[in-house]
């Protein structure tokens, strides 16, 4: 977990000249180690961390006084998402290159549920992932544009991958010749 957290710390700090208890890094690692922990909002990431005060402040190894729920979703709007999902991918290749053999990459579609809204003329969203079968993360992820289908959007995402010693798989649709 240490590791993580030294990922999260190379997090850009949008804040100007504020003080405060808990950097932004440390509240996104500890927002995930919530949601990990079956929280579901901000306000129940603040009462998670308000709960654990104690083992944080002696895990960070400094006091820790726990984020409001608005701090945490300050922190999360102000955050920049390509950034993030760029070091949690570097943090997951990373895990990859340390095991022994072949690493075996799963590629998957999915629609999200509850993403269609027929009021505000929406479709519903459709992600396509790349998955390390033996670790159970999610390498990197990407959004299937509107009038489009799965192969670009995998294309896209195997483009800015550096894998080696990998074998992936993924449905039939992926088998064109021309890809």
């Amino acid at each position: 977990m240490k590791r993580l957290l030294e990922e999260f710390r190379k997090l850009k700090d949008y804040r100007k000249n504020q003080v405060a208890y808990t950097n932004p890094s440390e509240i996104l690692f500890l927002s995930l180690l919530a949601v990990m922990s079956g929280a579901n909002s901000f306000e129940d990431m603040s009462l998670w961390m308000k709960e654990r005060k104690r083992e944080i402040a002696k895990f960070l190894e400094k006091p820790f006084k726990a984020p409001a729920y608005t701090t945490i979703r300050n922190t999360f709007l102000n955050m920049d998402s390509k950034e993030i999902e760029k070091l949690q991918r570097e943090w997951v290749e990373g895990l990859s290159e340390n095991s022994e053999g072949l690493t075996i990459v799963a590629t998957d579609g999915k629609t999200m549920r509850g993403s269609k809204s027929k009021e505000m003329n929406q479709k519903a969203r459709h992600i396509v992932s790349l998955f390390l079968t033996d670790s159970k993360l999610v390498l990197t992820q990407n959004q299937v544009e509107d009038k489009s289908n799965e192969i670009p959007a995998l294309i896209a995402l195997l483009d800015n991958l550096n894998l080696k010693n990998c074998v992936i798989t993924m449905d039939a649709m992926h088998t064109q010749k021309k890809h």
